[in-house]
Order: structure tokens, then sequence, then C-alpha cells
């Protein structure tokens, strides 16, 4: 009992402070609601330094920072006392949380507190609306509702701050801090554009290259291969879309590549290099055609061998279409263009379509015309004036009167800004009022790739030249440039005159030569040419010049005249004839020469001295010499001379072949020559040496080897080589048919007539028209009564003769038949397809008005 009281003075002390510590919290709490901030502050702190586990302290400082109107407020000093009170008040006894109760406090009102601090903090965070701001919200108000909120806010101001920035750079550090927000995608995208746009800003073709190469899986991977192609083609060369294909065989632009690379090869180049089955069924489409065929009251097209292209889906065709054989590979139908095989180019109804060249086409609609390909891609941009190809590499437009230039792959080199373009082969030239810009394609796209404007050579006027070079004006005079636009010729004050070797060149000093090195030659007084020998004067004689080497190629002369090939050097009593420069003869005077021209490659120079004439040939040999007064070449090896008014033939060693007795010698054709004599025809086979005497009123027709056509009393008929007719002279007409037998026309009908068994194959024929017309071969629609049938003048009947009618609607060289026969009982119209070898291709029936639509009256 005495231990008790012992303690007792220390239990008193303790209930005492605790007291003091209650009444000083209380009084805190009145001096907040009077605004005693000091005094409570104060209050409040020495409560808690004497009692460090105080919840009704904590609490009432919280609401100490919390109050707005404390000139000391702070939400943050706010929460870590209400959560020091939470923390606190957890590890109070029941006895305590009891007395607390009465305060009052409990975890309820703590939680409600704390709140309504996060929901303050919330406010001023928005209100601050910074990255910063929710950040800091979101570190120290942990148990705050609105964390996730913050959180989208905190990742929305972010992202348009980076917006702000707009750098690839913003927009990494965006991600790499929010990887999940919700525009984290948008980031991405936007992201890669800015990268894509920062690694390529200088738009070469290096730099997307390089991008493509190290960011091959790139969203932008499309654009860089489209950067690529337009600008590795921009010179429109055929190696620069080869390299390409090469190069990215994969892109998504390797097929347009394959399609203007097609149309850019010639036809014979194309085959083996294109395995795309569009491609080859194109190639394949060449040599073929389209043929119009009616079913169920609907217009298609079938090939030559009868397979449908474009199915029947019209309701009307154009007239152009109608008779078949259609070769265009676009082709214009009533509510689309179509390619020639059948591939849709523009589904849309289309006035006209012009083909520009290389597989572009200018499609003119309803008051606007624009640019397409074959292959289905347009270039330009609006409508269009004109438009056309400059040398196969590029495209000019026109809009507006005025005209710009572009890559065949659609991108834009120049603007709109000039009157007139066009080119010189790989120069192109530009016009605007009275000045001209030359710039050479290379030029152009080298501009194009560097995001230069293109800057070129301005002059007063521009011309072709020979060789492909460009004759240009400037204010010092005219000069020629190259297609490198490299001086030819300075210009200068002086005339220039194309010549065979390059030009010359005159001024008062003189007239120069220049040659295709752009060599000048010192001044002469005159210089006279004809290909392949020039002669120049320097004042004092005649010389033969070779600019290609600027030497000389003969001595002196007084003076040089040109006949033909030859080259004539005279000089006091002599004549020396030059066939090359290195081959002449050296004849004295008198003489006279004279060129005697070939038929072909071959050319002549007679020299004749006193009564004598001598033929040369052209390197310089004597073929004969001859006492006759003129001399003319017949071809083959023949020579038509004269003597009087008679003619004979000599061959090209001289030797007489015919006589001089013949009013007319006719020029030598597959070894035979007509002759005249006394108004009547003969005809002379020059190998054969075979003589049909002149006795016949027209000239004679080789019919073949043995047989010749002659005409004679008003008939025709047939003789030997001997001269002795094969049958009387009977018919009024005479048609080769093949090497046996013949059209022959008598009483006004045709027959096909057998001329070594004088028999008639087919008779009545009241017309026929040929197909084909080759020598091994001739094909014929022929017409006996009014039935029409198709023959062969190697294989006999091909279409037996009992249709109503027959037209070709294919080609000459690939025929295929329209045959109709008419079954005037029904009213109807049969009509069959047959192929060049009379297989039949398709039948359909028709009443009269189907029949006329798809009948083509013009073959």
């Amino acid at each position: 009992m005495r231990s008790i009281y012992k303690f007792l003075p220390c239990i008193t002390a303790l209930l005492i402070t605790a007291g003091v510590v209650a009444q000083g919290v209380d009084q805190a709490k009145s001096n907040i609601r009077k605004q005693k901030w000091d005094k409570a502050y104060g209050q409040l702190r020495k409560a808690m330094t004497k009692d460090s586990l105080n919840t009704a302290a904590a609490y009432v400082m919280a609401q100490y920072f919390f109050t707005p109107s404390n000139p000391a407020h702070q939400l943050d000093s706010a929460y870590e006392y209400v959560q020091h009170s939470l923390v606190d008040f957890q590890k109070t006894t029941v006895k305590q949380r009891e007395r607390l109760k009465r305060f009052p406090l409990d975890s309820l009102v703590l939680i409600r507190l704390r709140q309504q601090i996060d929901s303050a903090a919330f406010v001023r965070a928005r209100t601050l609306h910074t990255e910063r701001a929710y950040v800091e919200f979101i570190a120290h108000f942990t148990t705050a509702q609105q964390r996730d909120q913050a959180a989208g806010l905190r990742d929305e101001v972010a992202y348009q701050d980076a917006l702000l920035l707009n750098t690839h750079q913003a927009f990494a550090a965006y991600l790499d801090r929010y990887p999940e927000s919700s525009r984290a995608r948008e980031a991405r995208a936007r992201y890669d554009r800015l990268f894509f746009e920062s690694a390529t800003q200088d738009q070469r073709l290096a730099s997307y290259e390089t991008f493509l190469k190290e960011h091959p899986d790139t969203p932008h991977r499309r654009e860089a291969e489209q950067n690529i192609f337009q600008l590795s083609t921009a010179a429109g060369s055929v190696e620069s879309y080869e390299n390409f294909l090469r190069n990215y065989p994969e892109s998504t632009f390797a097929g347009r590549a394959r399609n203007i690379l097609f149309h850019l090869l010639p036809e014979e180049q194309r085959q083996g290099k294109f395995k795309s089955d569009s491609l080859r069924a194109v190639i394949d489409l060449e040599h073929n055609y389209l043929v119009p065929f009616l079913h169920a009251g609907q217009f298609g097209f079938m090939d030559k061998d009868g397979r449908e292209i474009i199915s029947a889906a019209m309701d009307e065709l154009a007239n152009d279409y109608r008779c078949g054989n259609v070769t265009d590979d676009v082709l214009v139908l009533p509510h689309n263009v179509v390619a020639l095989n059948g591939a849709i180019i523009a589904n849309e109804t289309v006035v006209s379509v012009e083909d520009i060249g290389v597989g572009f086409l200018l499609m003119e609609q309803e008051g606007c015309s624009r640019v397409i390909h074959k292959t289905g891609f347009t270039v330009g941009d609006g409508c269009l004036d004109d438009a056309k190809i400059l040398n196969g590499k590029l495209l000019a437009l026109q809009q507006d009167n005025q005209w710009s230039t572009w890559t065949l792959t659609g991108r834009r080199l120049m603007p709109y800004a000039w009157d007139e373009i066009h080119a010189l082969k790989d120069v192109i030239v530009l016009k605007k009022q009275a000045t001209f810009t030359l710039v050479t394609i290379d030029h152009i796209a080298t501009c194009a790739e560097q995001q230069q404007p293109v800057a070129g050579n301005e002059y007063q006027e521009v011309k072709p030249w020979p060789g492909d070079k460009i004759a240009v004006t400037t204010t010092e005079g005219p000069g020629v440039v190259d297609q490198s636009l490299h001086n030819y010729i300075r210009p200068a004050r002086q005339v220039l005159t194309p010549a065979y070797f390059g030009a010359t060149l005159a001024n008062e000093a003189g007239t120069r030569t220049v040659n295709a090195s752009g060599e000048v030659s010192a001044p002469f007084r005159r210089v006279i040419m004809q290909d392949p020998w020039t002669a120049v004067h320097d004042g004092t004689a005649w010389q033969l010049f070779a600019p290609a080497t600027m030497t000389h190629q003969s001595p002196a002369f007084d003076s040089i005249a040109f006949a033909g090939p030859f080259a004539l050097g005279m000089k006091k009593d002599s004549l020396r004839i030059y066939f090359s420069p290195r081959r002449y003869i050296t004849l004295p005077q008198p003489l006279r020469t004279e060129f005697v021209p070939g038929q072909d490659s071959s050319s002549f120079l007679m020299v004749e001295q006193g009564d004598k004439k001598t033929i040369y040939n052209r390197l310089g040999q004597k073929l004969f010499t001859t006492p006759l007064e003129k001399i003319q070449y017949a071809g083959e090896g023949f020579f038509v001379v004269h003597k009087r008014d008679k003619k004979g033939l000599l061959s090209i060693d001289g030797k007489p072949v015919l006589p001089v007795e013949y009013d007319a010698i006719g020029s030598v054709s597959r070894g035979v020559v007509s002759l005249l004599k006394a108004m009547k025809f003969g005809l002379f086979d020059c190998k054969r040496k075979k003589l049909i005497a002149p006795g016949y009123s027209k000239n004679l027709v080789p019919y073949n080897d043995k047989v010749v056509v002659a005409y004679k009393n008003g008939a025709y008929g047939f003789v030997a080589w001997d001269g002795k007719p094969l049958d009387p002279l009977e018919f009024t007409e005479v048609r080769y048919w093949n090497d046996t037998a013949a059209f022959v026309k008598k009483g006004g009908l045709w027959m096909v007539y057998e001329i070594g068994s004088k028999q008639v194959l087919l008779d009545k024929v009241s017309a026929y028209k040929l197909i084909q017309d080759n020598p091994g071969e001739k094909l014929a629609i022929v017409q006996r009564d009014r039935r029409y049938g198709v023959i062969n003048s190697r294989k006999g009947t091909v279409i037996p003769m009992t249709f109503s009618d027959i037209i070709n609607v294919g080609s000459p060289g690939e025929p295929l038949y329209f045959t109709e026969k008419h079954v005037e009982e029904a009213s109807i119209f049969v009509v069959i397809y047959y192929t060049a070898d009379g297989k039949m291709l398709r039948k359909e029936v028709y009443e009269q008005d189907d029949y006329d639509r798809i009948y083509c009256s013009d073959n």
C-alpha cells in the first residue's frame, strides 16, 4: 500500500500534463477559429513537442495549414499532418480513442479531412495545369482519389508541350516518360514522322537511302521508297529504272518502275525482261488484236483465239471498233478506258484519249484534261491544257498557258512558268517571252535532287543543228553548243553553215572548217564541199583538205570540182581524178567527165577522151571503154548505151548483151529488162540470155520462171520464153495467184486458171478481195453468185462458199472471219467466227436490229 502511494505523485503529474496538452489543443483550435494564427501555431507546436504521439494536435495542425485564410496556408503540410494524425491514431488505445471521440476525432474525421486536402491539392494542380504540377500532386498526395485523373492530365499537358516543341527529341522524351499514355500512339506517330523529316530534311537521294537502310521497319518506308524511286529515276533513263529495280526489287514502287520501264523499252527488248502475268499478257497482245462481239444485246471483245478479254457489258460501241482488228493498246469505251488486255485504266467517261508516248495518255474529260499512264496512275495536279513527252524521259505539262516539267514518276521538277517547252534530244528548251533557256535533263534531275532552282544559259534564238547539236544566238552572235551545253563553236560575229564533217565558220578573216571534235582550221579564202570531199583555197591555189585531221590531201590545183563521190583537180594541161584520198589517176587534157549515177549504192564516172568513153567504178577500177555516144547505168551490172537514137545493152565489163537497135531499154529488175522497138514491147532475160522479141502492145510481165504475161490485140494471155503463146490471148485481165495458177477474167467473171494444164480450178467468181498478198501466199474472200468463201493460194479452200457474207475482222497476217448466213424464213442471221485455218470460235444468232449493230459495213 505504501508503494502505491509512492507512484501516485507521478501519475497525478502525468494526468495533469495530459490535461494541459489537451487544453492547449482545444485552445489552438479556438484560436484558429478566431484567426489567431501565430498563437494557435505556437500552442500546437508546444503540444506536439510535449507529446510526439498526439493525434489531436496533428489533426488540428492539419486544419491549421488547410485553412485558406491562414497566411501560412500550405496543402503539402496539411497533408503531412493529417497523415501523421492517422498514423498516431492507429497507435492509440481504446480508452484514448474514447477520449478522442469527445474531441471529436476518429478515423472517419481524419480520412474526410485528408480527402478534402487531396481535392484541394488536385484543384491547385489543375489550376496550374502543368506537367510538373501533376507530377508533384501524384508524388505527394499518394492517397488521393484523383491520382489517375491527374496522371491523364499530366500525360495530356506533357503531350501538348511536346507539340509546341514539335521535335522528334521532344516526343522521344515524352514516350520515355509516359510509355503507357493514351497519347502514346499519337506521340509515336509524330516521333516517327519528325524523325523521318529530320533525317531527310535535305531531301536528297542519299539521305533517303541511308534512312531506309538504317531504319528498315520505319512506318514511313513507303514515303522513303517513293522519294528514292522518284529521285533516282528523275533523269528518265532506262538504266535508272533498271538500277532501281535491281536495288529495291521488293519495293512497293517496283511494280510502277516495271510498268514505266516496259513502255520505255523498244518492243524487241521487252521479251524476257518481264515476268509478271499482266506485262506478259501485254507483250502477247502486242502481236494480237481484239474483235468485238455482241451477246444478249451487250458488246464485248475477244482475241484472235476467241478468248473473251472484255466481257459483254456495253450497250453501245464506237464505229471505229466495229470492224475488228483493234490493235490500239487503249480502248475508249462508253463508261471507262480499258487496256488491250482488259485492265481498266480509268473507270470514268472520257471524251478522247491521245497517246503522247512511252505509255502516257492525255485523257480529255468534260472541261478537264489530265495525264494518265496506261497502267492507271496519274501525273500532274489539276486540269491541264496540254501535255507532251520530252525525249522519252520527262513530261511537259501545260496549265493556264504555262508549261512545267515533271518526272515520269509524277514528281514536279519545275513550276508552271514557261511559255513553251520542247526537247532537242537530252537538252530541254525553255522559252519565256523572247528568251530561250537551255538546260540538260541531267541538270534538271540534279536540281530536283538538291532542291535547287533550275538555272541555265539564256539565248536569243535556238535551233537544231546536225549531230544532235544546237545552234544558238547571243548578243555576241551565233554559236553552237553540244548536248552538254559546252560551246562547240563559241558565239561571235560569224556565219555558220552545217557541213558533213561539222561546220564552216565565216567572218572577215575568211572561212574556217570545224570538225566533229570542235577543232578549227586556219582561215581560207574559199571552202567548197561535197561529202566526202572538201576543197579549200588559200588565196593562191586549191587543195583537197581533210577537216577531221586538219591536213591537206592533195597538191595545189588551179581548180577543183566534184562529180558525185569523185573529186577532180585541174592544173594546166592535166586532170587528176580522186576516187579516195589515196587512190587517183592523172590524165592529160583535153577530156570531159560525167557522173553516172547508179540505182543503188553504186556510182560511176565516165571519162571522155576524143571519141572514147571509159567507165570507172567507185574504187577507181576501169570497167570498159566504148566509142558509143552516151552511157547510162541500167542496174544489176548492166549499162544502156546510145548511138544516135538507138540503144543497146552492155555488161559491166563492156561486152555487148543487146545490139544497139532498140528505141528504149528499161531498168534491169530481177535480171529482166523491158524493150521497145517500133512501138512494140519485148522482154529480155539478162541472166539466161532469153529474148522475147518486141511484138506486143504492152510491157510483158514475167509470171514465173517459164511463163510471161503478154498483151496483144486487146487481150492478155500467157507466152513461153521462146516467144510461143501457151494458149489464145483471150483474157481481159490477169492477176498472179500462185506459181501454177492465175486469176483471169473473161466475160466479166473471174476464174482460177491453171496455166500448165489449162484447167479452170474455180469459175464464175463475180468478185474477190485479197486479204493477204504475199509473194509466197495469197488469201482471198471470193464471191460466186450470192455466196462467199475463203481460198488460199497454197492450201485451197479455207471456208466453203456457203455464206451470205464474209468479213475479215482480224488482221491481214492473222485473219479472223465474221461469217453470216441469213435465214430468210426465220428473219434471223447466224454469225459464226472462224480462225485463219477455218476453226470455229464463236456462234451467235441475231435478229435484224442486233445484226445491224454488230455488222461492219466498211470491210
